[in-house]
């Protein structure tokens, strides 16, 4: 079954305390997936691995089941998943099923013209679903070398890491979007290309937008969300 929509739309949720699910909701809401989804799923060796694909998954099928709505109220929608809607019920009606690229990236293929990529770091895991071509990454704090700053970043990006009040903070927003680059494109990292990912993407038709998520648990923001969107609509 295809279904295909006319009008641009872009979802992403992310969801944080992955791995704090317990094992019983884990194992109902893997009984509810395709097999094609179990069996990835079973390929897991850790519980916090599980959870990242079972939940993605279930957000997955969610933001398509929610994205002629979305249409009606606005054309990017970016929200904490609650989980209050991890459940069986947006998996049973027409599950959405994978192919691979050459690389590995996965796409659709019951839905005609919906784009999907999915992230995960010790944060949160996040799916964005688009009508358009689309990479996403999420990044927390992380420590970083010198020489990482130096065989990744342009000139320009390491003085911003490096005058930066919080260099941290700085590194994270600025990998995002290398990684939402390449992801966007199915590739992979390419080490020889990660200085000029900003000019890459313009020069491919694609919007790179980055945004900080709080928590207001902790009272600081704990990650970055990073978005690759082509911006003309895919064929």
């Amino acid at each position: 079954m295809t279904d295909t929509l006319f009008l641009h739309y872009m979802i992403v949720y992310y969801y944080r305390n992955v791995d704090q699910l317990s094992p019983e909701l884990l194992e109902e809401l893997i009984a509810c997936l395709p097999q094609q989804q179990q069996e990835i799923v079973a390929r897991m060796k850790s519980h916090r691995h599980r959870c990242e694909q079972t939940v993605a998954y279930i957000m997955l099928c969610h933001a398509i089941k929610s994205r002629r709505r979305v249409i009606a109220d606005s054309f990017h929608l970016i929200r904490n998943f609650e989980t209050e809607h991890l459940t069986p019920r947006y998996v049973k009606r027409n599950p959405p099923l994978w192919a691979f690229g050459e690389h590995g990236k996965p796409y659709i293929t019951n839905y005609e013209g919906v784009h999907f990529n999915i992230s995960h770091c010790n944060e949160a895991v996040a799916v964005a679903v688009s009508d358009r071509k689309v990479g996403i990454d999420v990044e927390g704090r992380r420590k970083f070398s010198d020489t990482l700053l130096q065989r990744a970043f342009s000139d320009e990006e390491q003085k911003a890491v490096r005058n930066s009040s919080d260099p941290q903070k700085e590194f994270a927003c600025i990998w995002t979007r290398k990684e939402a680059w390449f992801k966007y494109t199915g590739t992979g990292i390419l080490i020889d290309h990660l200085k000029t990912t900003e000019a890459e993407a313009s020069d491919a038709g694609c919007v790179l937008f980055t945004i900080p998520i709080f928590n207001s648990d902790k009272g600081f923001y704990d990650f970055w969300l990073s978005v690759a969107e082509n911006s003309a609509r895919a064929e």
